[in-house]
């Protein structure tokens, strides 16, 4: 049931990173800042871009947060924030509105390595690997905001008539990722469960101290006359257990609890898989980037040519393709080769994959102009350039999850927040 209600709130946070990937070119364009494709481009860069930079500032943060006082209040806390930033991007009229929305929607999206804790918490090392595939699963349904964007053109019926979206032709995608958002909010309000094993123990032992208070009985008044009253602490899921000679002073308290959430307790093997996830999230993240401009920009400018129409087919085969690797391909390679193998394998794949695909633009021009049938020219380019994209998010989807089970499964349970962040 958990698994279920944490996948329905992985669900909002991968779709405010995505949601602007179809569209943020054609944006970018509406603000009129340039007509250099180039220029657009470049601006186009700092509005993704900073969106990941706040991730970068506020994951630790989050994270420990989240060792300290639970993953179900910070998890909650990003969501209302995600919606908030997510509905405020729609509403972008020009960059620097862009570009702080952006921004405020990175930082709450922090806590992405929250869910990321819990969902270790809540498997063990049989269904791991599964419950991570979930992650890209998430991501893939993120890519709607190509279908979505101007509705007065793409659903005349229903928008034709409406003035609002005509002025904010990019809101509609932002308010269905708002609502998702929300959505998850209210589920997890209701259904979502702390796992933190250092908060459920502090917890009930503050519950049994109170309940002892309240319901005291002769055992504690020969305690108290005999002067050897016993108190147990908590702090990481560790009891410290004192008696009337040797009671931890508070500032004993604070330091033991400061200390287990202290990155001096990262180790060796996890800051050897965080520095690997680092590298593989860096390239990973450049190709997100750059691809929706890739699709937008001109053929003379060296990019594809595709409307935002066009672009949305591609994230949505893209977001079945991803899925198909999460799900098929994924389990049967790691039923065959053990996790850190498959992290290997799946980033040789990436090489080939980024130097072919720069030579899709001039493949494209040579195939327009060297071949009759149009029809038969843009399915066989259509289909290279599928199979080039199926290959480059099985890679993708098999070093991610790889990547994610290695940093969880190195950690400390205590700090498994802070070394996710």
């Amino acid at each position: 049931m958990q698994m279920l209600i944490l996948t329905i709130i992985l669900i909002s946070e991968p779709m405010t990173s995505a949601i602007l990937f179809p569209f943020i070119y054609f944006m970018i364009k509406d603000f009129h800042l340039s007509d250099d494709e180039m220029v657009i481009g470049s601006y186009a860069g700092w509005i993704t871009s900073i969106f990941f930079i706040g991730q970068l500032f506020s994951a630790i943060p989050w994270g420990r947060c989240s060792d300290q006082h639970g993953r179900r209040p910070v998890l909650l806390t990003g969501l209302i924030g995600n919606a908030v930033s997510t509905f405020a991007f729609g509403l972008s009229k020009n960059l620097w509105w862009a570009i702080a929305s952006r921004a405020i929607c990175g930082i709450m999206n922090g806590n992405t390595a929250v869910a990321r804790s819990m969902l270790a918490e809540i498997t063990d090392e049989t269904n791991r690997p599964f419950a991570f595939s979930i992650f890209g699963f998430c991501w893939g349904i993120g890519l709607i905001g190509g279908f979505l964007c101007n509705p007065v053109e793409q659903f005349p019926s229903l928008f034709g008539d409406s003035e609002f979206f005509k002025y904010y032709p990019y809101l509609l995608p932002c308010i269905v990722s708002a609502l998702f958002t929300l959505s998850g909010w209210i589920i997890g309000y209701f259904y979502l469960k702390e796992s933190n094993p250092s908060v459920l123990a502090r917890k009930y032992n503050d519950q049994k101290l109170k309940d002892d208070q309240k319901t005291p009985n002769v055992a504690d008044e020969q305690t108290k006359l005999l002067g050897t009253s016993k108190q147990t602490f908590y702090d990481g899921g560790s009891p410290i257990k004192s008696n009337s000679l040797s009671i931890a002073s508070e500032e004993e308290m604070v330091t033991a609890k400061a200390q287990g959430s202290s990155l001096s307790r990262i180790t060796r093997q996890s800051y050897a898989a965080i520095v690997c996830y680092t590298l593989w999230g860096f390239q990973c993240m450049a190709f997100e980037e750059v691809i929706p401009l890739f699709y937008s920009t001109p053929l003379s400018a060296g990019g594809l040519g595709m409307d935002p129409q066009e672009i949305a087919k591609i994230f949505a085969i893209c977001g079945i393709q991803q899925t198909f690797s999460q799900f098929i391909v994924y389990p049967m390679l790691n039923r065959a080769y053990s996790t850190l193998t498959c992290a290997r394998l799946a980033l040789i794949v990436f090489v080939p994959i980024y130097m072919i695909f720069p030579e899709l633009s001039p493949l494209k021009v040579w195939m327009f102009s060297h071949t009759e049938n149009e029809n038969m020219w843009q399915w066989a380019f259509y289909i290279s350039f599928m199979v080039l994209l199926f290959i480059r998010y099985t890679g993708s989807t098999t070093s991610h999850v790889s990547y994610m089970v290695l940093v969880s499964n190195s950690a400390d349970p205590e700090i498994i927040g802070t070394v996710n962040g």
